[in-house]
């Protein structure tokens, strides 16, 4: 494990809350006034059969400048980790979602970073909160090798209109988990919300890709974590820009 990645470093992990949207033509007023954005009812009737999405899921590295509107990310969010069915019930009286977690205890974030600033997803009240008036795409999309990784073996990758930021919360997690199980939950949840992202992404014509090499440490001070939250990974989303 490397050291951005140690046990000790995950359970302390730095900064407050962050994350951006991207909604067409509405997005520039979004960011210059840092309201609550309501995201549209997603459309869950649509898209294509499993077994094709399931052939067609990729990873893509290149993008092109289009914007992602409104429902598109809606649709996309609700896919991540949006609720699907009512507390009723339920354990743990708590609306279920669309990735499981152990426990039910859904201790993932999902922060959104465009151009035009951050918003943390709120899937119960179907919104978009206002964290940070500042594109911090920079600091999550970009990837750069390790010093072990040499720079001509890291395929190119463009600047994405939208970045998912996965945040782990520590708040969350079971006081019975040791830090190693609790360390293994946040990735094995992470991976849920992401893997439901790149089916998406093959059903909608969007292209996507995981981005593991991200500037952690100044990615969670930039977005003012608070101690017990752990940025686990970054998803790039956009429209496919066809390489020649």
């Amino acid at each position: 494990m490397t050291k951005e990645m140690n046990r000790r470093e995950f359970m302390k992990a730095s900064a407050a809350t962050g994350a951006v949207l991207m909604s067409g033509n509405l997005s520039v007023t979004f960011a210059q006034e840092l309201k609550p954005v309501q995201l549209l009812p997603p459309q869950v009737d649509g898209g294509r059969p499993l077994m094709q999405t399931l052939k067609d899921r990729k990873s893509w590295r290149r993008y092109n400048d289009e914007k992602i509107p409104l429902q598109v990310l809606s649709n996309l969010l609700w896919a991540a980790f949006g609720i699907n069915r009512s507390e009723s019930g339920r354990p743990t009286r708590r609306p279920g979602r669309t990735a499981p977690s152990g426990g039910d205890r859904q201790d993932i974030d999902i922060y959104v970073a465009t151009i035009d600033g951050g918003y943390v997803y709120d899937a119960k009240a179907n919104i978009l909160n206002p964290v940070l008036p500042e594109d911090v795409r920079s600091l999550s999309g970009r990837q750069y090798p390790p010093p072990t990784v040499p720079a001509n073996m890291v395929p190119p990758v463009d600047e994405a209109p939208v970045n998912l930021i996965y945040v782990w919360d520590g708040a969350k997690k079971s006081k019975i988990s040791t830090d190693e199980e609790s360390l293994r939950g946040a990735f094995t949840h992470t991976g849920f919300i992401a893997q439901n992202v790149y089916l998406y992404c093959a059903s909608e014509g969007l292209a996507t890709v995981v981005r593991l090499w991200f500037d952690k440490a100044a990615l969670e001070k930039k977005m003012r974590l608070r101690p017990e939250q752990y940025a686990t990974l970054v998803q790039s989303v956009g429209y496919p820009k066809k390489t020649p």
